[in-house]
């Protein structure tokens, strides 16, 4: 007798983003194939986050593992594998957070 294991995979349909944000990463959390270096600052509301899956429906060129920034109250909060995720709109997202070295002002903004 074959006793499988199923599991329920959260796919975000239209122009919407499934992100992990930063407060319930903890050091070195593996999230599919990214690892994530994040510190846990447990005074904030976390308005930074990576994304973890996309719509079809999404225009902007990001994928998943991108960094990103959304407003404090924004998305709804939906929980995949135990942790806590937000489900995004396309409009929710402030901006794409690139690391980049830092050796004076920045001129292409």
């Amino acid at each position: 007798m074959n006793h499988t294991k199923e599991r329920d995979i959260f796919r975000p349909i239209g122009a919407r983003y499934l992100v992990l944000p930063d407060e319930v990463k903890a050091q070195g959390t593996t999230v599919g194939e990214f690892t994530i270096e994040t510190e846990k600052d447990p005074t904030k509301k976390a308005e930074k986050g990576t994304i973890i899956a996309m719509g079809s429906g999404c225009k902007e060129p990001m994928k998943p593992g991108d960094r990103v920034t959304f407003g404090k109250y924004s998305g709804y909060a939906h929980k995949v594998d135990g942790l806590d995720h937000l489900v995004l709109q396309e409009s929710e997202l402030l901006g794409e957070l690139i690391s980049t070295p830092f050796d004076g002002p920045l001129e292409d903004c």
